[in-house]
């Protein structure tokens, strides 16, 4: 088949699957809006990888075109920013980049979208923050009854709560950006087209300074608590940076733990994770300090080295 005819033919093809998406989720009252948003992407991802970020655009517009004659402008909003997340992604493998720097960019792409759908444009797509975070507040309060305990009179309980709205929508940014990456993986691989290999997990390793960062922003959070301070802006915002320094330190305590695990030759290796998997509940300051000496001390570093020189051994 001619390339231009095949480039014709797989476009209408995207847009088609988009448009059946659009379609049944009217049928069942924007449930898949809400479920299935993060398969919107592939479509665009499979055709940007396969042609490139210039000749994809016109699929895009038509794509977006699409969702504005057959959904709501709240459906127009997650098709449009959702096909873009695909279109930067699936081009940037066509064009060589780094998983590293395509996984990075798909975070901060859903990161962004989240933000603008729950707390931008909260009243446009239906979310009542102030009387979520009412609610919120008065659950919180009814649990710390029952338990026969009392919130701190220092915490702000609805400026904590918009907080963890916030963190919440950027964690979910940060899954959706991920997920994407995941499935566009699989997606290629199924195909059968040449894709990079997934670098293994013990191989990520962020910078120092990232370590310290997080530290910072995690004595902060709890200094804030007890000494709060009197512009609620800021408040916000040292809390905010607070609980993002504590959840970043907490995943590479637990990645790092992990790797150890795994790198080591152990019969115990399953009842170890089940344990360390516990920690995330139970005691999470470990995990915390954890995350910092892995960061910025030659753990990681140590912890490859002891694998490689292991299997040597084995060989």
């Amino acid at each position: 088949m001619n390339r231009n005819v095949r480039k014709i033919t797989d476009g209408a093809m995207m847009t088609a699957i988009v448009g059946v998406f659009i379609l049944i989720d009217r049928q069942f009252a924007g449930m898949l809006e809400e479920m299935l948003l993060f398969l919107v992407p592939m479509p665009m991802v499979f055709y940007s990888f396969k042609y490139g970020l210039k000749d994809s655009w016109l699929v895009y517009a038509a794509i977006c075109l699409l969702a504005f004659i057959l959904g709501t402008p709240q459906m127009l909003f997650y098709i449009g920013s959702e096909s873009f997340l695909g279109l930067v992604y699936g081009s940037g493998i066509h064009s060589g980049v780094k998983s590293e720097k395509l996984v990075l960019t798909a975070m901060v792409i859903g990161v962004i979208v989240n933000l603008l759908s729950t707390v931008v444009f909260a009243a446009f797509f239906g979310y009542d923050v102030p009387a979520e975070i009412a609610e919120m507040e008065k659950v919180m309060t009814q649990a710390f009854d029952r338990a026969g305990a009392q919130i701190p009179p220092t915490i702000n309980m609805p400026q904590f709560i918009l907080t963890v709205f916030i963190i919440s929508a950027v964690v979910m940014g940060v899954l959706q950006g991920y997920v994407t990456h995941v499935l566009s993986r699989v997606m290629m691989k199924r195909m059968h087209f040449n894709v990079e290999k997934a670098k293994p997990l013990a191989l990520y390793f962020p910078p120092k300074w990232s370590g310290y960062a997080g530290l910072a922003g995690f004595m902060a959070y709890y200094y804030s608590l007890f000494r709060p301070f009197a512009d609620s802006r800021v408040q916000i915002a040292v809390q905010g940076f607070g609980i993002c320094g504590f959840m970043y330190l907490l995943c590479f305590g637990y990645i790092g733990l992990i790797t150890m695990i795994n790198l080591r030759n152990s019969s115990m290796k399953m009842i170890l994770k089940i344990l360390t998997f516990f920690l995330l509940f139970t005691a999470p300051q470990v995990l915390v300090i954890s995350g910092f000496l892995y960061i910025t001390t030659d753990m990681h570093q140590r912890l490859l080295e002891g694998a490689l020189y292991n299997a040597g051994k084995n060989e």
